[in-house]
């Protein structure tokens, strides 16, 4: 008889402590603790194999995001963390894919893969920083800064009005679209 159908090894149950690398260093009261931790919750309630789970980012505050969860990561280029996940979901199906993009990285320098990739609908969970600002270049305009809101670019006030991303990612034909806030960890995690 197999040893292994003998004395099978116990099931790990993954925690939130397997997920944990380093402590975040992001500004004090920013949402892209929440958008974490939540993840890694919601990575816990479906007890999701780290060895088979990948997060990709862009650039800009969100693009840390990778290096505090306890998973494999890829940090790529400005606005084009999508191309990345694609080529990692054609190459490796069985991945689960999670895709950190803030509102500029997705919305401007890649917002030409964000609709292609929406097109595809390859299977990956796109999750969109919102912040309405370049915050990590210190309060620059974004595509979703809102109308009149100063900034270092625009110090007299945006004069467009925002760009809005769910309206974007519905129109581009998006299979499934949710919102939420980083301060509702539950309404995270149920999605």
């Amino acid at each position: 008889m197999n040893a292994e159908l003998k004395n099978p090894e116990p099931q790990q149950t993954l925690t939130l402590k397997d997920l944990h690398t380093e402590n975040p260093r992001w500004c004090v009261g920013c949402g892209d603790f929440g958008i974490v931790m939540g993840l890694k919750r919601f990575m816990v309630n479906h007890q999701l194999a780290l060895e088979s789970t990948v997060n990709v980012s862009g650039i800009g505050c969100s693009g840390r995001a990778p290096n505090y969860i306890n998973t494999y990561g890829v940090h790529a280029i400005h606005g084009r963390a999508i191309t990345i996940a694609l080529g990692l979901a054609l190459s490796r199906p069985d991945l689960k894919l999670f895709i950190h993009s803030g509102d500029g990285d997705a919305l401007s320098i890649g917002g030409n893969h964000f609709i292609h990739g929406i097109n595809k609908n390859f299977k990956a969970v796109f999750l969109l920083y919102d912040n309405e600002l370049y915050a990590l270049t210190k309060s620059q305009t974004s595509p979703t800064t809102r109308k009149g809101h100063k900034t270092n670019t625009q110090p007299y006030g945006t004069y467009l009005e925002p760009l809005n991303a769910v309206r974007l990612a519905l129109g581009a034909g998006a299979s499934f679209v949710a919102s939420t806030a980083d301060w509702m960890p539950d309404h995270f995690t149920s999605c």
